[in-house]
């Protein structure tokens, strides 16, 4: 076995992540790794690999080699106008005055903090509750800097100028106001371990779960593991947030999603859709089933390629994969370079066999990403950068990305 495919074994047994690992950088990498770890030789770093209980600070080291941990605060602005205008209500109908919150993956710790800014803004007696925010990381560094709570220009392109007053510059950094960072904890977990060690201390159960860019490392078989793990540790009504392109992939038997621009909820024993609060001028995705699918579509807009994707959402929580084969192919139809389309397209042909034409459409959105800026925000995609996306794709491994 080869030294390459002996750490893609590792990563695969010990954080479930089955990607590729391109030679060039290879040896750069673990050149890194052995520093960290204190190995002179690189045959040491990898022979260290056999023993059965890994030492954790060798697993912490690879994962932050391997893991793509971009974020800022507010990614995905619709999801965080939910939070506020419709989970918040929720709870404040519920009068109980509590809030358990885990961020899965959770990175640098922007989206947990953006969290709690809404939370302090919005709730008058917010001091009053019982909170439990959490983040959760493979990374250390990651971890470590989400504890500090210190972060560059670059996490705020997307903040909206009310939550600014939350931070204290100081020279070309911003550090998170006091009254926010006591209100969150960071701590180091594999997703992959029991996540029953994650609860309140109070021992009951979230109320919010975000997994958002996270399964996408993952074989079909983990990846539904940990969705069935981290929804046993979730309160009946309560919400796991995913992104669209990894709710497609089939690992979530839940019947009650909804879908919001970049962003998919779903609700553990939902009762009735008429128990939903629906966001003002939110578009009705369940009710917009579009007609005549077979025609292809007059008007081409921006608009109607977003609801043949959200319609082949739909599709497939109700597991007809040939009705979202459909839908996604009206939507490029309309946009050719529509990304996630064709991300969420050749996932579904792959796993129905059809593996040449799952290359194709991957392959497509591979060059599309490509070609476009590094940093721009890859559209419906939870807010991930054109390159990340791109290094994600070329990372996992199967047959479609070949």
């Amino acid at each position: 076995m080869s030294m390459i495919e002996r750490v893609q074994k590792y990563l695969f047994q010990n954080l479930g992540w089955n990607i590729d690992i391109h030679e060039p950088t290879f040896e750069a990498k673990l050149g890194r790794i052995c520093k960290k770890l204190g190995f002179d030789v690189l045959k040491f770093c990898i022979e260290s690999l056999k023993n059965e209980e890994t030492d954790t600070k060798i697993l912490q080291a690879f994962a932050r080699e391997y893991s793509v941990g971009e974020s800022y605060f507010f990614r995905n602005l619709q999801f965080y106008d939910y939070f506020e205008h419709t989970i918040i209500p929720q709870l404040l109908q519920k009068n109980e005055r509590s809030l358990s919150v885990w961020s899965v993956g959770c990175s640098s710790g922007e989206e947990l903090y953006s969290l709690a800014m809404i939370l302090q803004n919005t709730i008058p007696d917010i001091g009053m509750w019982k909170l439990y925010l959490l983040g959760t990381d493979v990374n250390p560094h990651a971890i470590s800097q989400a504890n500090s709570g210190v972060f560059t220009k670059f996490s705020f392109r997307q903040t909206p100028e009310k939550y600014m007053s939350y931070f204290i510059a100081n020279g070309g950094t911003y550090e998170i106001a006091p009254e926010i960072k006591k209100m969150v904890h960071f701590r180091y977990h594999n997703v992959m371990d029991e996540p029953y060690i994650c609860l309140p201390p109070n021992g009951e159960k979230f109320d919010l779960i975000l997994l958002k860019n996270v399964l996408i490392y993952f074989d079909i078989k983990k990846a539904k593991k940990v969705a069935d793990s981290l929804f046993s540790v979730l309160k009946k009504g309560g919400y796991l947030a995913t992104t669209p392109a990894e709710y497609g992939i089939g690992v979530f038997n839940y019947p009650h999603a909804k879908f919001l621009p970049d962003a998919c909820l779903i609700q553990k024993d939902f009762k009735s859709l008429e128990e939903m609060i629906i966001l003002k001028n939110e578009p009705d995705i369940i009710e917009s089933v579009i007609e005549n699918l077979l025609e292809a579509p007059k008007i081409k807009s921006k608009e109607d390629k977003r609801s043949h994707y959200y319609n082949a959402l739909e599709r497939l929580k109700n597991n007809d994969s040939d009705g979202a084969k459909l839908y996604l192919r009206h939507a490029l139809y309309l946009d050719k370079d529509f990304v996630m389309a064709h991300i969420l397209l050749g996932n579904i042909l792959k796993k129905k066999g059809e593996l040449e034409s799952a290359t194709k459409h991957l392959n497509n959105a591979k060059t599309k990403l490509f070609h476009m800026p590094p940093q721009e925000v890859v559209e419906l995609s939870d807010g991930i950068m054109a390159s990340d996306l791109l290094f994600i794709l070329n990372s996992i491994k199967g047959e479609e990305f070949e």
